[in-house]
């Protein structure tokens, strides 16, 4: 099937719609000129429509022609301008392109395509037209005769953004982004409606949405190369290379063209080498081979297609063995070891397991179900299923609208930074130019006072803005940015935003995630706490030892999510050392094992001792060696028609699991197991669900029992079981699975023991949660204060709960029922006490950043005395400090909201139900102690941010504790912290924070991967040593930025001062002398003043970030000043000397007398500044290493000083001759001594005012006294100030009450 592409946008004016849409819109008179797209979203984008105009363009290519190309190349800077000059406003029907304004304010051009469709093509954007000609009379619409006459096309209008397709619908009359089916789908259909595509509907899709590639465009040398000669630098450096070459300057002019060229030819090869990596790095998974569902007349029939065929709404088989996701799939049926580090930075795999029917209800969300969501680019390790039944899951985005695309995207698409750095620079180069300007003036003046001719005034005039706006300003502002980059990519710290490298240089504050980034990752099972006749049991240490048949063993050993990969027990840490302390075995099916199995509990876990049978078992364990029982011939006692045979072989003896299956109704399924030695029953085969019978599919696969040694207990009294005498083992098989999710922040699991005729729910999860799904009799007495016990001293603290279901639940509706009807109405079994220890490096660094006054408090979605514990233990609230929890009541009938802070540290502090009444209680808190910390849990924030959104600015202006945060109010809390001026870095380990991780300024991602689309950086060391790293190396970053933007911008101005001063005496520098200054002085210091390293000390002062600051300009215009008065003095002490004659006039037909004394004696005097100026603007300590460190601008500094030297002190003929530079070897001595005590002296002043003056914070405090400042600028000071003169904050003991209405 091939795809035409019908060429209308020349007749798109043309067209007539179907008396749908615009028909109905011109009645209206509504204009749609404009639209939003995606509005409040970062994805928004302002959509103005244009159409070609014949009468403009003609104008357009006139002003083109008459300005040489200039009208054109400025319209190819800005393509915005080209749309205004060529186009006129029309409405978005019939536009041929489009201005987008996205969020961030920065505008694009696109073009809006228009593609021919077949029948079958999915019909909401399908648009009907007649094609006339250009004649015809578009705004009256077609005539009757026309719909009869004309042919009918069916085409669809859309453009492409930033790899994203955005398209026309014609009933909204509106372009909006094209989603797969991860937006407004239902859960019910993804599992009910999708069997697999025919070729045909897959055709269509594919036109609909595209190839499913993420493909970076490598361009060819000649498109980079012409793209880079058209760079704005570039354009200003031919310009530059063609005046200098009508002055005569061939030397200098070929120099510089030389240098161009090479900066060009290595500008393209980086950037073509950086897009070659990124295009093979995302290309492997354009060519692979997968397995999908086809619709065919006899049925589904599973084909092999290349991935780039994929379309949304696929049916994918995944392979057993694994594989790396080409796309965005939800699984519909087996399970899935992930490894997603590529996604959220977490090394550790993750189970995958389906949706499921109970959710059928639900719309699908990638985040909301990100449990049951393969993701593309992430690696498929190991896929489960049992019996005949493949793992399938449901395409639903493909090519850059998956999360692999979305992370190329990112990377391609940087948003750009609202930084004042950058603003600030834009503003400085304007500010050259008005010195450009007033030096063209003069220069204008003296070669009119000269009576020079007009083509020779037109050219020095000019000059003058070559000089005063350097060319390289711009890329010398990245110079330390750069090296920043590469020395943190050494260290293991990878950055895909490079400027983010300055923003971290002004960090105030850093927030942490606990569990995996301050502790680590591993947790130690401390003990358990039983409940005992409704009583807190005492702590046991040895979990192994409380007998097997306990719910709180059986909840340890199966409320998880664990599988076996490549023999090791794999998944969440904490769930893995919780199984372990049980000391009890899980048994999976491996790939050749399935058989071994039941095709409803093939996995299985038992308890630890063989000695250890309930009360209720009197005889004794037949020996595995001994035939206890003899079972009848299969041949004489055929088995019941409706019981399976299953054979395990562990031991000497074999056990054969017997079950008995009816209607899939739990109240007659037994399993039971024989000892025999006959090896024909081991022959019976397996009876296996149907492949169509779905109800089974859903079943989780894991059973656990409790020893080595099998472990029996007496049957139930079953009527319908083989009638043969035997023991069963103690088995318990998990048949279903509801994941942890940190909004529920809970897991459960649907279990039956081997034998019993019911199912148990069993939970785990946040004390606070548990205890507000249990029934209130089974909260034991005294949880409270054994709960607060182990919380204060930094424990974790996971409740454990059961519930006996219904036994007529059957297994098809333990597979549909909703979490929400069986999480009730729970038992209170125990708690499990976890001992999650401070990584070793973690309180050096706290200290460390809060010595730099660098803010730290943590984000945590952990129990909130926990957090405040290992608060203290690593330094983030001092010991003498103390805490405050926030407590808020949510309005209560007439009672409006109030909100009380309560001391950590008191009895009070309980973990209560959130349907309970949090009643406040008066303690009087030590009000003299003026540093305190606040602590706030999740369900606080949420009724503060809904009830005191006045308060919120002082809450985490003095909070330090954040805890049982979901991800989503962790990015909240970032940008509430940013609304009040911090600029916020967040370290985390990537699997809930990355919401936060991209909210944040600085996002540090703790992975094993070099880039992940967590966070701008990825670190590879597991710890947060790298938050000191990054901010040292942004400090440093951003005071070489400043360095070398203030010396190139000095570097303007000394050579700006001595050609105006050389214009006025006739003459000029001449080639080899504008070489050596720009190539040999100024271009190697700019470059080799960035390699300076960071300083390995944090301290409390932090760099300036205003380039336009009082500071930074009393910097700038007290080095101008010094330049420009040394430079005088020199030429006026030149002109008092008795020997010296003054250049004279050349004729009009002869060049400049360049070989003067005058060039001679300004170029020394410049030659030295610029020097001095480098080691003046080259400073150390507190942000960077002393200059010494850095050899290669040291040894720089020290050959071209004593270059220097040996020309002004001893000059030797041939290099004087080289340089074009007037000297007298034997003469004149005492007046290069004096030139030399004039540099030397202005290299002291000029150090000495950098280092002693404009450095030091009395000249800071003098301006804010001249400028009247009484007031911090940032919000967040004003806050404290605030709180501070408040005597009524924080409200300990007394409530606060809102009355705002919500």
């Amino acid at each position: 099937m091939t795809h035409r592409k019908t060429y209308l946008r020349s007749s798109v004016a043309n067209m007539a719609y179907d008396r749908l849409g615009e028909d109905r819109e011109r009645d209206r008179g509504v204009s749609n000129h404009e639209q939003v797209i995606q509005p409040g979203t970062d994805e928004e984008l302002m959509v103005h429509g244009y159409r070609y105009s014949c009468c403009k363009a003609a104008i357009f290519y006139l002003l083109t022609i008459l300005t040489l190309g200039m009208f054109y190349l400025v319209s190819y800077w800005k393509p915005e301008w080209r749309v205004y000059f060529m186009r006129r406003e029309c409405s978005l029907s019939e536009a041929d392109s489009l201005i987008l304004k996205d969020a961030d304010g920065q505008l694009h051009v696109v073009k809006v395509e228009v593609d021919d469709v077949e029948p079958g093509f999915p019909s909401q954007y399908v648009i009907s037209l007649h094609v006339h000609d250009a004649s015809s009379n578009v705004h009256n619409g077609p005539s009757d005769a026309t719909h009869l006459s004309q042919p009918i096309y069916k085409v669809v209008r859309f453009f492409l953004f930033q790899h994203i397709k955005y398209i026309w619908t014609p009933e909204k009359m509106s372009f909006t982004r094209l989603y797969g089916y991860d937006v407004n789908t239902p859960i019910s259909s993804l599992l009910n409606d999708f069997r697999g595509f025919t070729v045909r509907e897959q055709m269509h899709r594919q036109k609909l949405y595209g190839l499913n590639v993420i493909s970076v465009e490598v361009k060819s040398y000649g498109y980079l190369l012409v793209t880079e000669i058209l760079n704005p630098f570039y354009v200003f450096q031919i310009a530059s290379i063609t005046l200098w070459s009508f002055d005569n300057y061939y030397l200098y002019a070929t120099c510089i063209f030389i240098v161009s060229c090479l900066s060009v030819i290595i500008s393209l090869l980086e950037t073509r080498k950086q897009s070659q990596s990124l295009h093979d790095m995302v290309e492997a998974s354009n060519t692979n081979i997968a397995s999908v569902l086809r619709a065919t007349p006899q049925g589904p029939d599973k084909v092999e297609i290349g991935t780039r065929e994929l379309v949304p709404g696929d049916v994918l088989v995944i392979p057993r063995a694994g594989c790396t996701m080409p796309c965005d799939a939800v699984l519909i049926s087996g399970n899935a070891i992930v490894n997603e580090s590529m996604l959220t930075g977490e090394s550790v795999p993750v189970t995958k397991i389906p949706v499921t029917v109970s959710e059928e209800n639900e719309i699908y969300s990638p985040e909301k179900h990100k449990r049951h969501t393969l993701f593309c680019g992430t690696s498929v390790i190991q896929t489960r299923y049992y019996g005949s039944a493949q793992v399938r899951a449901v395409v639903v985005q493909t090519g850059f609208s998956t999360a692999k695309g979305e992370l190329v995207r990112s990377i391609l698409y940087p948003r750009p930074l609202d930084f004042k750095f950058y603003k600030d620079a834009m503003k400085f180069i304007i500010f050259l130019f008005c010195i450009a300007s007033i030096g063209m003036s003069y220069s204008v003046y003296i070669y009119i006072l000269h009576e020079e001719g007009f083509l020779v005034t037109l050219i020095r005039t000019l000059d003058i803005v070559t000089i005063v706006v350097p060319p390289a300003l711009p890329a010398a502002m990245t110079v330390g940015t750069y090296y920043a980059q590469s020395r943190l990519k050494k260290q293991g710290i990878f950055c895909i935003s490079p400027p983010r490298i300055n923003v971290a240089g002004k960090t105030k504050l850093v927030c942490f995630d606990k569990t995996g980034t301050l502790t680590e990752d591993g947790l130690e099972v401390w003990g358990v706490v039983e409940v005992k006749d409704n009583l807190m049991g005492t702590p046991v240490m040895n979990v192994s030892s409380i007998h097997y048949t306990s719910h709180l063993i059986a909840a340890m050993a199966t409320c998880h999510s664990l599988t076996f990969l490549n023999g090791n027990l794999t998944g969440d840490p904490l769930d893995v050392k919780m199984f372990e302390a049980t000391e009890w075995e899980l048994e999976e099916p491996v790939e050749d094992d399935t058989q071994r199995f039941d095709n409803l509990i093939p996995t299985r876990v038992h308890p630890p001792q063989a000695s250890l049978l309930p009360p209720c078992f009197e005889p004794s364990l037949p020996s595995p060696l001994s035939t206890t029982t003899s079972p009848p011939h299969p041949s004489t006692s055929p088995p019941h028609p409706s019981t399976t045979i299953s054979e395990h072989s562990e031991q000497v003896g074999t056990h054969v699991a017997v079950h008995s299956l009816t209607d899939g109704d739990a109240g007659t399924v037994c399993c039971g197991t024989i000892d025999i030695q006959d090896d024909s029953l081991k022959q019976q085969s397996l009876e296996e669900p149907s492949q169509g019978s779905s109800n089974y599919d859903q079943v989780a696969p894991t059973v656990v029992k409790p020893c080595n040694r099998e472990m029996y207990v007496d049957p139930p009294d079953i009527t319908n079981i083989v009638e043969t005498p035997f023991q069963v083992p103690y088995e318990i098989g998990i048949l279903r699975q509801f994941p942890f999710s940190s909004s529920s922040q809970r897991m459960s699991v649907m279990v039956r023991k081997l034998g019993e005729q019911h199912m148990d729910l069993y939970v785990k999860g946040a004390p606070e949660i548990i205890q507000s799904l249990c029934k209130p009799e089974s909260i034991p007495d005294g949880l409270g204060p054994i709960l607060t016990h182990f919380t204060v001293q930094g424990f974790r603290v996971i409740a454990l709960a059961y519930r006996t279901l219904h036994m007529k639940l059957s297994w098809h509706e333990a597979q549909k029922i909703s979490r929400d009807q069986v999480e009730q109405d729970l038992t209170f079994v125990g708690l499990l006490i976890l001992q999650n220890m401070l990584k070793p490096e973690t309180s050096a660094v706290i200290h460390q950043l809060q010595q730099a006054n660098i803010r730290t408090l943590m984000v945590t979605g952990d129990n909130i005395l926990t957090a405040i514990s290992v608060a203290r233990d690593c330094g983030m609230v001092g010991t003498t400090h103390q805490v405050l929890v926030a407590k808020v009541t949510p309005p209560i009938s007439d009672l409006p909201p109030s909100l009380v802070f309560e001391p950590a540290d008191t009895s009070d502090i309980m973990i209560h139900s959130t349907t309970q009444d949090l009643t406040s209680v008066s303690i009087t808190v030590d009000s003299n102690i003026p540093k305190y910390h606040l602590a706030v849990s999740g369900r606080a924030w949420a009724l503060i941010y809904q009830y005191f959104p006045d308060l919120l600015p002082r809450i985490i202006t003095r909070g330090t504790v954040f805890a049982r945060m979901s991800p989503d109010q962790k990015a909240q809390l970032v940008e509430e912290l940013q609304t009040i001026n911090y600029i916020v870095a967040m370290c985390g380990d990537g699997a809930n924070d990355c919401g936060a991780l991209k909210t944040a300024h600085v996002g540090i991602s703790l992975s094993e991967a070099e880039a992940s689309v967590a966070a701008p950086f990825t670190s590879r060391t597991n710890n947060i040593k790298c938050v000191p790293q990054v901010v040292c190396e942004g400090r440093c970053a951003l005071t070489t930025n400043f360095s070398v933007f203030k010396y190139m911008a000095l570097y303007s101005i000394i050579q700006f001062v001595s050609v105006l001063i050389l214009y006025s005496a006739y003459t000029n520098l001449s080639d080899p002398q504008f070489l050596y200054i720009d190539l040999f002085i100024v271009t190697v210091v700019a470059i080799f003043m960035g390699y300076t390293g960071p300083s390995l000390e944090l301290v409390a002062e932090k760099p300036l970030g205003n380039l336009l600051g009082a500071v930074n300009m009393f910097s700038v215009l007290s080095q101008i000043f010094l330049v420009i008065l040394f430079q005088v003095i020199a030429y006026f002490y030149l002109l008092q000397q008795p020997w010296f004659e003054p250049n004279k006039k050349p004729d009009d037909k002869e060049p400049d007398n360049v070989v003067s004394w005058e060039t001679a004696t300004i170029f020394y005097a410049s030659s030295f500044q610029y020097l001095a100026l480098c080691v003046a603007y080259s400073p150390g300590q507190p942000f960077r290493k002393p200059l010494i460190t850095n050899v290669w601008l040291t040894v720089s500094l020290i050959i071209l000083t004593v270059t220097t030297l040996v020309m002004l002190l001893c000059p030797w003929p041939w290099l004087m001759n080289l340089m074009n530079m007037k000297y007298a070897s034997d003469s004149y001595l005492m007046f290069r001594i004096a030139l030399l005590l004039f540099v030397a002296t202005h290299f002291v002043i000029s150090v000495s005012t950098e280092y002693f003056i404009a450095s030091s914070r009395a000249l800071k405090k003098c301006f804010q006294w001249v400028t009247c400042k009484r007031m911090p600028k940032n919000k967040y000071k004003i806050v404290l100030r605030e709180m501070d003169e408040d005597p009524n904050w924080p409200p300990v003991g007394t409530p606060v009450y809102s009355y705002q209405r919500t």
